[in-house]
């Protein structure tokens, strides 16, 4: 299998999940080619697509081609390679994503896969060929990393910002919450403070405990929970429709009722350490089976072509 992935390659120290799909193709003996789509004629995409089986068209807002790009997908297509996009973004409920649902020309891509997994009949309304990709991890992180916490002392940590449009009300209160309980113990990671790539996994390996959240929507959750889990970090996020089905439940990560702090807050104190280690183990283990972007990308092998 011959697969262009027009996305933005990034070195290690970056949040770089484009990189983590071209090499999970790699992983499965795929023959890779990663290219910017920032001002990239789409000329350009069009002849490095020429005998390719799969164009990805891995989305980074903003990031696109020159030219006449609904001309580029249409010769793309007419020269027998499949279009994808793909993104891991949720888009319904988001005022300024859903206005461009069906508008912008990634979305005439024969399939669209995204995180967004809860609103099959507005995609189609929108004339999208929409199918859910529940957000996978870059094989190379996972596995639990060293700990350091003299660089990372935090006893509760949080990765991520803050949004008001798309987090709404519950990141705040989790996070006014945490400091509550922990004071100078918790700690939060994001725009101000950012850590990525081996970093991120030390901060995991260092923490006690993980909190997690993504923005409020049947089935869908943010990369973070993969990320978290299949580096070994203590993962506690919201019931979500949809994790359970897919491995996410009580044996690999703390799971509560979304708003419930008092209720997660019983939860972390009746931990042990070896629960804690069951569960991590557990955790590395499941995403390690069904969650690394070679699975996903099994998944859309079988739906473009009708594989397996």
């Amino acid at each position: 299998m011959r697969v262009v992935v027009l996305g933005a390659p990034r070195p290690l120290h970056l949040n770089r999940w484009k990189d983590c799909l071209t090499e999970g193709g790699t992983e499965l003996g795929w023959d890779m080619l990663h290219l910017p789509a920032r001002g990239i004629p789409a000329d350009d995409v069009v002849r490095a697509c020429k005998g390719a089986d799969l164009l990805i068209w891995a989305r980074t807002h903003g990031h696109d081609p020159t030219g006449n790009i609904p001309e580029m997908l249409c010769r793309i297509e007419d020269n027998g390679t499949a279009t994808v996009g793909l993104h891991l973004d949720l888009y319904w409920g988001i005022g300024r994503r859903e206005d461009q649902v069906g508008v912008h020309p990634w979305w005439s891509c024969q399939w669209v896969f995204t995180a967004d997994g809860g609103h099959q009949a507005e995609f189609a309304a929108r004339g999208v060929n929409h199918r859910w990709l529940p957000p996978p991890l870059g094989r190379r992180w996972l596995g639990r990393s060293e700990p350091n916490r003299r660089r990372f002392p935090g006893q509760a940590v949080f990765v991520g910002g803050y949004v008001p449009d798309i987090h709404g009300r519950h990141r705040p209160a989790l996070l006014n919450w945490a400091r509550r309980r922990w004071g100078h113990r918790f700690v939060q990671y994001g725009r101000a403070r950012p850590v990525w790539g081996p970093d991120l996994g030390t901060l995991y390996a260092s923490a006690e405990l993980v909190l997690g959240d993504s923005a409020e929507a049947s089935r869908y959750w943010s990369d973070r929970v993969v990320c978290t889990l299949g580096r070994g970090g203590l993962l506690a996020h919201p019931h979500v429709e949809g994790m359970a089905e897919l491995g996410f439940t009580d044996d690999v990560m703390l799971l509560y009722d979304r708003g419930d702090f008092p209720g997660l807050g019983r939860q972390v104190d009746a931990l042990t350490a070896r629960r804690r280690q069951e569960m991590t183990e557990a955790a590395i283990t499941l995403i390690g089976e069904r969650h690394l972007w070679e699975h996903r990308l099994r998944d859309v092998e079988r739906v473009v072509f009708g594989c397996g």
